[in-house]
């Protein structure tokens, strides 16, 4: 179920961006894309971007940034990024069973 909202407890999940597993997937993805931003192509000011968030109804929490499959993750710049936002104000969630 994808629900189109605004993501709540922004604090908690922004502080699991700063855990070393984060970093090593973050790591990962900018590798994938050969380190530059799939929607320009630039080479600077890179962040991995959550195309979609998922909330466990199991955990009743969002599932840790670094727990997610490579395909919802995606370098852009932050130009693209902000752009990006900008265009779809929402990030869609899905709720999962894990």
């Amino acid at each position: 179920m994808c629900k189109q909202v605004k993501m709540e407890n922004t604090t908690s999940y922004q502080n699991l961006l700063h855990h070393p597993k984060w970093f090593e997937k973050r790591d990962q993805i900018l590798k994938r894309d050969n380190k530059k931003c799939l929607g320009c192509g630039n080479k600077e000011n890179l962040q991995v971007h959550h195309r979609q968030y998922h909330f466990s109804k199991k955990n009743k929490s969002f599932v840790p940034p670094w727990q997610y499959k490579e395909r919802y993750l995606i370098t852009l710049c932050n130009h693209c990024h902000l752009t990006g936002h900008k265009i779809h104000t929402k990030t869609p969630i899905f709720n999962i069973n894990q």
